[in-house]
């Protein structure tokens, strides 16, 4: 198949992109042709790229046909949308429309229902805009404290469920857990059309790691208030191994706190293969978030390199990390359900073992490269056959 991925790159690097990059590989090495329609948002600088951009975040006559003409040059069969916010856009659906061809969108987060993304607002989880009026999001400024921007993200969301977008203009769905998806039927997506689908980590992580001594833990992700590595960071005990830190973000200031004490290392952003060292030399992988994750590459790349995970139990992180099998859970609100676990896995290195064994075990029943491009070339078939992908 000749397919075509829409994306727009974040201006910090982090999973989706390398979700794209890695299931861009795996449909190559499968035999498919596969390009990419791309958009940067560095690109977005100025003031009015800024004001511009989000006047056009629903989409535009403009941006359809200047998206029509890339599409028909790339003269794919199929269309699979990742981020399309904020410079592709919608219009992408319609100029797909205008050329017969069929749209698959991946729901990497909550953008189509929540003008944060995240389903949260002051720190907490928040559903009010799920069946209810997105523009509550102006008044509480969820979008980066930003009246402007909350109305620009509040009037897209509200103009497409007004046009019913995403029943009539998408034709299918993957949501990486049934968690996501049950969220995305509440807020009125066809059901029908959403299949759900894992990430899987690119090659870089996939083969099995060699038998080593391992220590200490590791946090991979955007260092950002609903990713929770702030407050992990202030609970950091002295007696425990250095948290060793990759990634970038506004909260690099409790990680530099961390640093001085002594009770964290900063790595910094890093690339994929550096980021499978870390792995394979870590006792175990934390993901702390706050917020309703989806399926955090960090989550798939930690099992095929054997690491056991600690994460929240909240959201998919409570489906995707099993208890006591691939890791354990706790409550990231509650300060002593966080030292109480990893107390304990710190306590047992024979269990972390375990734990990581199972972990690999379950990337390679599940998220294989493999067995996760199966099931997406299986939605394509089914799209471009007539036949609709089982949900």
């Amino acid at each position: 198949m000749k397919i075509l991925f829409a994306h727009c790159r974040y201006q910090q690097t982090g999973g989706e992109d390398r979700v794209v990059e890695a299931e861009t590989a795996a449909l190559r090495q499968a035999g498919h042709d596969v390009s990419i329609l791309e958009r940067d948002n560095d690109a977005i600088s100025t003031t009015w790229d800024k004001a511009k951009t989000a006047w056009s975040l629903p989409g535009t006559d403009a941006v359809r046909s200047e998206i029509r003409a890339e599409i028909a040059a790339h003269a794919p069969d199929i269309i699979h949308a990742h981020n399309i916010f904020p410079l592709i856009t919608p219009s992408l659906y319609d100029a797909a429309r205008d050329l017969g061809l069929p749209v698959v969108q991946t729901l990497h987060n909550y953008r189509n229902i929540c003008a944060s993304a995240l389903l949260m607002r002051d720190g907490q989880i928040c559903e009010d805009c799920i069946g209810a009026s997105p523009y509550q999001a102006v008044l509480h400024r969820c979008y980066r404290g930003s009246i402007p921007g909350s109305f620009a993200l509040a009037r897209m969301i509200a103009l497409h469920r007004e046009k019913s977008t995403w029943s009539q203009s998408v034709d299918h769905f993957i949501a990486l857990s049934e968690f996501s998806k049950s969220r995305f039927v509440a807020a009125g997506f066809p059901a029908g059309k959403i299949a759900v689908k894992p990430n899987s980590p690119s090659a870089l992580f996939a083969e099995k790691p060699e038998a080593q001594e391992r220590s200490g833990a590791l946090y991979v992700g955007r260092l950002s208030p609903e990713k929770g590595i702030a407050a992990l960071l202030r609970l950091w005990k002295r007696d425990w191994p250095p948290l060793r830190v990759v990634g970038d973000g506004p909260d690099a200031t409790a990680l530099n706190e961390a640093v001085r004490d002594g009770r964290a290392v900063a790595l910094g952003p890093l690339e994929s293969q550096a980021i499978a060292i870390e792995m394979r030399r870590a006792a175990l992988c934390i993901v702390p978030s706050r917020c309703y994750e989806n399926f955090p590459m960090v989550i798939a790349e930690a099992f095929a390199c054997a690491l056991p995970v600690l994460a929240s139990n909240i959201g998919a992180l409570g489906e995707l990390v099993q208890e006591d099998r691939t890791g354990a859970r706790f409550d990231p609100f509650d300060p002593n359900s966080i030292t109480r676990t990893i107390d304990a896995a710190f306590a047992d290195p024979d269990k972390l073992a375990r734990w990581g064994a199972t972990a690999r075990e379950h990337f390679e029943k599940h998220l294989t490269s493999a067995e996760t491009t199966a099931q997406q070339t299986s939605i394509y078939e089914g799209l471009l056959t007539g036949e609709r992908a089982s949900a």
